[in-house]
């Protein structure tokens, strides 16, 4: 393995991702380095661990270093250092994320019980 791959190889094992990176032609490493180049260690690693966990809970493990060489194509470059994220703005940035454990009832549910109440209170 060429030492530009070890700290990518390193960090995608270490999220546990296992592929047999001595299965990579010398053109697929060269390759790999220019997208090391365009868009950091950082970002192919954390695209690695997303797309691995994914295929994981779809029950398809990825098997060969080839797939993340295919799915890193489209990644842009990267940042220039000291970029700060963008905040966001306009509707709906300011809404707080509903508990994902607390129940909640579809719009029909909504609806019949507002009819329930309507009904109660006509009564």
């Amino acid at each position: 393995m060429p030492e530009f791959a070890a700290e990518l190889v390193a960090r995608i094992t270490a999220a546990r991702v296992y592929l047999p990176w001595t299965d990579l032609a010398t053109n697929e490493w060269f390759r790999l380095d220019a997208m090391l180049k365009r868009s950091g260690v950082d970002m192919l690693a954390e695209h690695a661990a997303d797309l691995a966990a994914r295929q994981r809970a779809k029950g398809q493990p990825i098997s060969s270093p080839r797939y993340l060489l295919r799915a890193w194509q489209s990644l842009p470059e990267a940042p220039p250092p000291g970029t700060v994220p963008a905040t966001p703005t306009g509707p709906g940035a300011d809404v707080i994320p509903l508990n994902p454990a607390a129940p909640r009832k579809g719009r029909a549910a909504q609806a019949a019980d507002w009819y329930a109440e309507i009904i109660a209170q006509e009564q």
